[in-house]
């Protein structure tokens, strides 16, 4: 029997679109669907057809499926279910021998991912924690990833990815070698975090444009076309536009006004907002987009508590004053973008100093453009600011940032004071406010912290002129405080 040159290990219709796109590039492909045997029989049959189509090998067992390939093995996983990993990553990798290949696109944590990596490199199986942009997933998009672990298995897979990535118009192939590690997982755990403050920042300004405003969803239909067309351009605005414009096919109603507003979350964002915390790097804007799932899940404690708690009578929009409101709306909710993309950056670079990652945050910033739920005009900002500068510290240092945070800041505080004032909950907006008014403060008053601290623990505090770390003498009576110098 003819041996495949590539597998593919899925659970449902995404993974054989992966698969279909990797045939449609000259690759013979096997497909293993573990759920195939749960599905009904009119469903398989789509499934056959499906792959039939694509000229795909269909295989119902993990054995015969390992047997069909061509050795050394390469073989891709996928799926969105955080379980797929724990029923079937062990068993993928008791079967692979040296030489063999593994692309993991499923999400895990980083640290897990490293300590496969060396394992597996020990035995001469070539591990890929890889990160993957998901968008359209065809022959012609081409799949935007990014591959980490040691640099030999990326090299081994190399042939392969140039010709199943996508490219930019400058021709870059959108599978660029991340770092050693998991670092592949964690350039995609960093961008699932984007992805939650994108979604939170435009969720609130819709919610800001129906409170003020109150207009019909043709009318956020039309407002959003025209914020869509500035450089607020982005696939999660036009993803927004079109549901708005849907009705429910039972009862006519628009399904935004029958939709649960109880909201589910990964672990990939909580482990993105953890990272932020164990390298003492600000996320607040993502925290924010995270905490407001939280509390969309106590649905039941809010109605309770919204009987208890007092509305705050909101004061309407003066028609004639609309479209100002919005393109005050519009320009906050894009420095708030670009805070989250200078939080999700920030992180990213301190975590290769941290790590010795050496990450090339321009090849990640592009490769997230391309074929990539976060694609935007606000990324094309992102490549432009580490093409002149690929050292940038914080994105606000980058003279557009800078500008935008400049113009655009009194917007952001005008629309936050008045949501406010009215009680309307916009976490993430005005996470973004507190972030550039603590970024741009030179001299912050937390330094009583360090000398309540020195007063109850004895920790020793800094001066602002003398360098070192000084002790207080608080037991001393007197108002003149004595110090001493911490032994260093």
């Amino acid at each position: 029997m003819t041996k495949n040159y590539i597998g593919v290990i899925c659970d449902d219709r995404r993974g054989i679109d992966i698969a279909s796109g990797i045939a449609g590039r000259g690759f013979s492909t096997a497909v293993y669907m573990t759920s195939f045997n749960t599905f009904t029989g009119e469903e398989q049959e789509v499934v056959h057809e499906a792959a039939s189509d694509s000229g795909l090998l269909l295989i119902p067992d993990f054995e015969s499926f390992i047997d069909a390939l061509e050795v050394p093995r390469r073989i891709f996983m996928f799926s969105l279910d955080r379980g797929f990993n724990d029923k079937y990553l062990d068993q993928v990798l008791h079967m692979l021998d040296s030489g063999d290949a593994l692309v993991n696109l499923c999400d895990m944590n980083y640290i897990q991912a490293g300590d496969i990596v060396e394992v597996q490199s020990a035995k001469g199986v070539y591990y890929l924690p890889t990160g993957f942009s998901r968008g359209e997933i065809s022959k012609e998009a081409g799949l935007s990833i990014m591959p980490g672990g040691v640099y030999e298995s990326y090299d081994a897979m190399r042939s392969v990815f140039i010709e199943i990535a996508a490219r930019d118009e400058g021709g870059f192939v959108c599978a660029p070698y991340i770092g050693p590690a998991g670092s592949g997982q964690y350039a995609k755990m960093v961008i699932n975090g984007l992805e939650y403050a994108l979604l939170e920042i435009n969720t609130e300004m819709i919610s800001l444009i129906k409170f003020f405003c109150a207009p019909d969803n043709d009318e956020i239909v039309e407002l959003l076309y025209g914020i869509n067309s500035t450089e607020s351009q982005s696939y999660f605005l036009e993803m927004f536009t079109d549901i708005y414009s849907r009705k429910d096919s039972e009862t006519g109603v628009p399904v935004t006004d029958i939709v649960s507003d109880r909201v589910d979350y990964g672990q990939s964002v909580v482990w993105c907002c953890d990272e932020g915390f164990k390298l003492g790097m600000p996320m607040s804007v993502i925290s924010a987009s995270l905490e407001l799932r939280f509390m969309s899940q106590l649905k039941g404690e809010r109605i309770a508590s919204s009987r208890l708690i007092d509305d705050i009578p909101a004061v309407q929009v003066n028609p004639a004053e609309t479209r100002e409101f919005v393109e005050d709306l519009r320009r906050a909710a894009y420095l708030a973008v670009l805070c989250a993309l200078a939080q999700c950056f920030g992180l990213l670079r301190t975590a290769s100093d941290r790590y010795n990652w050496d990450l090339d945050l321009l090849a990640i910033a592009r490769t997230m453009q391309v074929n990539s739920y976060t694609r935007a005009r606000s990324i094309n900002r992102v490549i432009e600011a580490y093409d002149r500068h690929n050292k940038l510290v914080n994105l606000l240092t980058d003279p557009y940032f800078r500008k935008c945070a400049s113009n655009y800041s009194q917007c952001l505080r005008k629309i936050v004071i008045r949501a406010q004032s009215a009680g309307t909950a916009i976490p993430a907006l005005s996470a973004a406010l507190q972030y550039i008014d603590l970024y741009r403060t030179p001299k912050l008053d937390s330094g009583i912290i360090q000398l309540s601290r020195d007063y109850v623990n004895g920790t020793g505090y800094e001066r602002s002129d003398y360098p070192g770390v000084f002790h207080g003498n608080w037991d001393d009576h007197e108002q003149l405080l004595t110090q001493s110098r911490a032994e260093q």
